[in-house]
């Protein structure tokens, strides 16, 4: 039982750890061909295609037309219906049956080409020249592939413009197909026995393939070669320069201004390209001040073409001690670097199938920070500052207290008519007022020492019959000394009230 408790709690904890921590995005496997291209959309990309099609009696052994017909059936079935096609047949002359759009119905193609081969010569030039013509036609796709299929050599009827595999003719055709202005023009001679005239054509069209001699069931496979040269020349075409781009490294505006302990930024990373989805991996972080430590999340950060990801950069300043000064300011200056290594899951079919230079690279990785931090004792300073200040207060507080004690004793009275009275004399302020004493006017009792230290105690007497101020007159007045203000006599005893009303009662009541 206990064992099944410890069990559930931990798959709960699992759970829990699995949805609050990270997770590193995993690298995307690698994508093939038909991903590659599906993405670029090279179906959209027209292409421009001429088929030489030898139409010669020699063509009929062994059932060769026929196998040629059911290849380029497969062939054409293959292409995209935007791209163009034009079909050549050759023997006595050279004759156009299509020019136009593949389209969806690669039958209604190949039906124009003649049931059967009748023709009594091989004439490759007049192919040849019949194919660059078509090439150098106006509007047509600057994707070209040239295709040759024939099974015999070079032989022309009289009055041919080729009588020969060579002459001024053969250099015509020559300077015709260098002048040929395509971004991708490939050509590809198919011999279809032992020994054809097949060569003639990368003597017109350089760099032309020339492939094996192969058995006719082949030819399907054989004729797979142009198609995969023409769909990398569209993918090419269509990528253009984005794979010499890359990833830019943005910095936050943060980074330029960082303060001591823990500073996190979130530093963009942008990907350059339009159409090659990017992933940078092993990500490095560092400065060159060995008081600042730099670090960032593990594990691959994917990019579409023309995306961005935020990539979390912890740094950690250790700006050193307090200092006693107490606006005491460390400042320095560091350089943050991101480095990493940027690829892409299109990687193996750009450089191995299509053939381009693909090294993005991550720009913008170094960036200077400004390291600033209050170092100083400040808060002690305010703190010292503020006990002195108490101390002062208390130590004004305790002065004032000193030199004006507390009152104590009464204060006889006596009118001009003789009457008395007592005052009693508390606190630090007695008020001389007409309910207390029954005199009129308005006066104040206070008691004075001349110095801090001094034992000597003297009452200070102010007092107006009037009650103004401007009246008032003051005067000073020590143990049992009697001082006269606005005609009334201030005696003061300084026998305790108790005392005082004791012998207050035995004079008896003052009339």
């Amino acid at each position: 039982m206990i064992r099944r408790t410890v069990a559930a709690a931990a798959a709960a904890l699992t759970a829990v750890a699995m949805v609050f921590l990270p997770v590193a995005p995993a690298a995307a496997a690698p994508a093939n061909s038909d991903e590659v291209y599906a993405a670029l959309g090279v179906n959209k990309v027209a292409a421009d295609y001429v088929v030489m099609v030898d139409v010669s009696r020699s063509m009929r052994d062994g059932g060769r037309y026929e196998q040629v017909r059911r290849a380029l059936r497969s062939f054409l079935a293959a292409l995209a219906p935007d791209d163009r096609v034009a079909l050549v047949t050759f023997a006595d002359s050279a004759r156009v049956v299509h020019d136009g759009p593949v389209g969806r119905a690669p039958d209604q193609l190949v039906a124009k080409l003649p049931r059967s081969a009748d023709g009594r010569y091989t004439d490759i030039g007049a192919a040849i020249e019949t194919s660059l013509r078509l090439l150098a036609r106006e509007g047509v796709p600057p994707i070209a592939t040239v295709v040759l299929l024939t099974d015999g050599r070079h032989d022309p009827p009289v009055g041919s413009a080729y009588p020969f595999e060579q002459g001024y003719a053969w250099n015509e055709l020559v300077r015709s197909g260098r002048s040929l202005k395509k971004t991708s023009l490939t050509a590809y001679a198919v011999p279809l026995t032992g020994s054809t005239g097949a060569p003639l054509l990368a003597r017109v069209y350089p760099g032309a393939k020339l492939l094996a001699p192969t058995s006719i069931d082949r030819l399907g496979d054989q004729l797979e070669q142009p198609k995969a040269s023409a769909r990398a020349a569209k993918a090419r075409s269509v990528l253009g320069d984005d794979v010499s781009h890359g990833v830019q490294v943005v910095w936050p505006a943060g980074a330029g201004r960082l303060g001591a302990g823990r500073t996190r930024l979130e530093v963009r990373l942008r990907s350059t390209t339009t159409k090659v989805p990017l992933v940078v991996d092993h990500l490095l972080v560092r400065s060159d001040r060995p008081d600042v430590r730099l670090s960032v999340p593990g594990g691959p950060v994917e990019l579409p073409a023309g995306g961005t990801a935020t990539v979390p950069v912890t740094v950690d300043w250790d700006a050193g001690p307090r200092r006693v000064a107490p606006l005491a300011r460390v400042t320095a200056d560091a350089t943050l670097t991101l480095d990493g290594e940027v690829g892409s899951a299109w990687a193996e079919v750009l450089t191995d199938e299509l053939g381009v230079d693909f090294a993005p690279r991550l720009d913008g990785g170094p960036t200077r920070g400004a390291l600033s931090a209050q170092r100083g004792s400040i808060g002690w300073w305010y703190l010292g500052a503020a006990l002195l200040t108490a101390m002062a207060v208390a130590g004004w507080w305790g002065r004032g207290r000193r030199r004006h004690p507390a009152l104590a004793g009464t204060l006889r009275l006596r009118d001009a008519s003789g009457g008395e009275r007592d005052l009693a004399l508390s606190g630090r302020r007695t008020a001389i007022t007409a309910d207390s004493t029954g005199l009129p006017g308005y006066g104040e009792v206070t008691a004075h020492r001349p110095s801090v230290g001094a034992s000597e105690v003297r009452l200070v007497i102010g007092y107006s019959r009037d009650g103004s101020v401007a009246e008032r007159e003051v005067g000073t007045c020590g143990p049992g000394e009697t001082v006269e203000l606005g005609g009334v006599d201030f005696t003061w005893r300084t026998a305790t009230p108790a005392a005082a009303a004791a012998k207050s009662s035995l004079i008896g009541p003052s009339r």
